[in-house]
């Protein structure tokens, strides 16, 4: 196996990082991997225009995207 050269560590940083020493595991923030409680993730692939449009639509109203899709889909349902 070959070892991974590191350009930018010093020695000593190396030493640290590949040291014995157990590491405390990183936290994650809550919601930012995964849906809220009672939500569901949805992926899609929409026209990059369109993108663009809902992302400078949402700085404008103060919201996010996410708040534009939940409302337009529910709206979309209701018609039918």
């Amino acid at each position: 196996m070959m070892k991974q050269i590191d350009f930018v560590s010093s020695p000593e940083q190396e030493a640290a990082r590949t040291s014995t020493t157990e590491r405390k595991p990183k936290r994650r923030r809550r919601g930012s991997n995964g849906p809220r409680e009672g939500h569901r993730r949805l992926t899609a692939d929409i026209p990059a225009d369109l993108h663009k449009r809902l992302k400078m639509q949402a700085l404008m109203e103060e919201c996010t995207v996410t708040d534009i899709i939940i409302e337009a889909s529910r709206a979309w349902l209701a018609s039918r």
